[in-house]
């Protein structure tokens, strides 16, 4: 059945299916899983999770999987062809195989055709090198910028020939960050977990070249602390993206922005106060007990907190770092707009213009912990197999 007559097919077969439906698609017409989630316009980023969908449909109508030795019978040499392009490209046999053969059968096929198993360092090989690792080609100020970002969110380990890099995140614009800084050097994955506070987060991590290597650890403070300014400066962008809140609160009849840069580490707090307070700024230092079970298991902990509180301070500090994160820019511009003005007043409008702006902020982010958690649900049938 081609793709033509499989969209025809899509508005007589509501969702959920019906188990007649089912067994007339699956049984009758002899179609696969991966076409009939076509036949019900089920669509996902990996075509995997529908046909999973499907398969979990048929399981809980009662309906027996058919006989793999039927798929034997009716592999073409087109077919054939397939696999071996794809196993020539470094796909594993679980991979070619998907639903619809076993490992089993493509390896028959493939030897017939002259080809040997890899070995499993061969195959580990390919994996790391599947998709092309390009070097780093930033300056030292990018280079301070990611490492700003290192301190704070991500995360860093040699994988095989690779240095793997994630974050897991409930905000868009954190993943929107990553993958704008690391996909022109390799391929970024995205799949979801779930997470001890929010219940599910995105996680996303990409393998990079040898050149990344000054990721895998976080730099120390006397290395930090021979940075050149413009250096200084971009490191501060970074973990301002990765730690740093830009908030309102009250002042007696008013109102007044702050802007902080919260750690665990009191060494990097006291020194980025030591940066702030050599570029002219007044900051405070403050410490308070973590949330014991903020990682889903006891785990007592301090964290610090270096704050600007004075407009003129904070509109200037705001004005000097580079900030790549979209939540953080629109929070930033918006003070720089209605607050760092001559003799402009905080009053009801601007306070009630910033709680519509936080407002938006936090939909977007249920919207994308939503997303997380009905993706991580379709993909729970493949799990349970």
């Amino acid at each position: 059945m081609d793709h033509a007559t499989l969209l025809s097919l899509s508005d007589s077969f509501p969702w959920p299916p019906k188990k007649k439906d089912l067994e007339r698609l699956y049984l009758d017409e002899k179609l696969s899983a991966a076409k009939i989630a076509k036949v019900y316009g089920l669509k996902y980023k990996n075509p995997k999770v529908a046909e999973s969908t499907v398969l979990y449909q048929l399981k809980r109508n009662g309906i027996k999987r058919r006989d793999p030795a039927e798929h034997i019978r009716k592999v073409t040499e087109e077919l054939v062809d397939e696999w071996v392009r794809g196993y020539q490209t470094g796909e594993s046999l679980k991979e070619i195989a998907g639903e619809e053969y076993s490992a089993t059968t493509i390896m028959v096929h493939l030897r017939k055709r002259g080809f040997k198993r890899r070995d499993k360092v061969e195959a580990q090989i390919r994996a790391v090198t599947k998709y092309e690792k390009r070097p780093f080609r930033g300056d030292s100020v990018e280079e301070a910028y990611l490492m700003g970002l290192r301190y704070g969110d991500l995360d860093a380990v040699r994988h095989g020939r690779a240095i793997r890099v994630r974050v897991s995140t409930t905000h868009p614009a954190m993943a929107n960050l990553f993958e704008s800084i690391f996909s022109p050097y390799g391929h970024v994955l995205r799949y979801p977990r779930t997470a001890p506070f929010t219940g599910y987060e995105w996680t996303l991590e990409v393998d990079l070249d040898r050149s990344f290597e000054f990721l895998l650890e976080k730099p120390s403070m006397q290395d930090l602390d021979s940075l050149t300014p413009s250096e200084i400066l971009s490191f501060l962008a970074g973990i301002f993206d990765a730690e740093g809140t830009i908030y309102l609160h009250r002042k007696g009849f008013g109102a007044g922005f702050e802007s902080s840069i919260a750690n665990g580490d009191s060494h990097l707090i006291n020194l980025i106060s030591k940066w702030l307070g050599a570029l002219g700024f007044h900051p405070s230092v403050e410490s308070a007990a973590q949330d014991p079970f903020r990682l889903g298991y006891l785990s007592e902990g301090m964290i610090l907190r270096v704050s600007l509180f004075r407009k003129s301070e904070v509109c200037n500090f705001l004005g000097i770092i580079s900030l790549r994160h979209k939540e953080k820019i629109s929070k930033r511009d918006f003070v720089l707009r209605s607050a760092c003005v001559e003799e402009t007043r905080i009053g009801t409008t601007v306070i009630h213009d910033w709680e519509i702006l936080t407002l938006g902020i936090r939909n977007e982010r249920n919207m994308f912990v939503e997303k997380a958690k009905l993706a991580m649900q379709a993909e729970l049938p493949e799990r349970r197999k």
